[in-house]
């Protein structure tokens, strides 16, 4: 049975609500053009200029169908009453949906669900307001077995030891994604031709993203270096 896990809970297992349908919807580009007159092709594009060439998108929509089973009319509205405080009576939240679990969403119920009702049971539509992409449970380097996808996952290290200069190399299975590097001591990176100094402790250095496929990285010092990213996918 695949089911959500939303706000901490499953379902489920703590709410008995069974999925009857689900649409992931996906996310629009935002755009921004100016037209000009007597120009061909409408004017002027501006999506991509703060961005650094990176498309830029709007939010998406997830909308999901429960069924409510009880007993009597009594204990249905007790179960509603519960469920639309799990639902509504929280902000952006993790959405894990058993089927993708590899991955999550960070969504909130902005408007009520619809409720109806059938004798016993209950009939719920939520709609989630999701942020465009969905993010990997577990970081992308250091993989564990239980969520490992085969598809599209690789079988990486994020820890090395540097005596001097090391020159790994990372794969990022996504979009472009901001690293967090952590060093045992001050040391510098080399990333497409450009140098990042890192002091003691977590790092995110402005402007480093890891582009998806191979990342090839130069760090000059001596001592241990983590680093940790999710991959992140529309």
């Amino acid at each position: 049975m695949y089911e959500i896990t939303f706000n901490g809970k499953h379902s489920y297992s703590d709410y008995d609500l069974f999925i009857i349908s689900k649409s992931i919807q996906p996310p629009s580009k935002d755009k921004i053009k100016v037209p000009v007159p007597f120009m061909n092709g409408g004017g002027w594009d501006f999506s991509t200029v703060g961005s650094n060439g990176e498309i830029v998108y709007n939010t998406r929509e997830i909308t999901i169908k429960f069924g409510i089973d009880s007993n009597n009319v009594k204990q249905l509205y007790v179960k509603y009453t519960k469920i639309l405080a799990w639902l509504q009576d929280t902000g952006q939240q993790k959405l894990i949906f058993d089927d993708i679990s590899d991955y999550y969403f960070m969504a909130e119920a902005e408007t009520p669900p619809t409720f109806a009702t059938f004798i016993m049971l209950g009939e719920l539509e939520v709609k989630f307001v999701a942020d465009p992409f969905k993010i990997g449970v577990d970081y992308a380097v250091n993989n564990l077995w239980d969520t490992f996808n085969f598809e599209e996952d690789y079988m990486q290290t994020g820890d090395f030891d540097v005596v001097g200069t090391k020159t790994i190399t990372l794969y990022n299975p996504g979009r472009l994604v901001m690293p967090i590097i952590n060093a045992s001591t001050a040391m510098s990176i080399i990333y497409n031709s450009k140098t990042y100094n890192l002091s003691m402790g977590d790092n995110k250095p402005y402007g480093l993203k890891l582009a998806n496929g191979a990342n090839n990285i130069t760090v000059n010092g001596t001592g241990h270096i983590k680093i940790l990213f999710r991959k992140v996918s529309l």
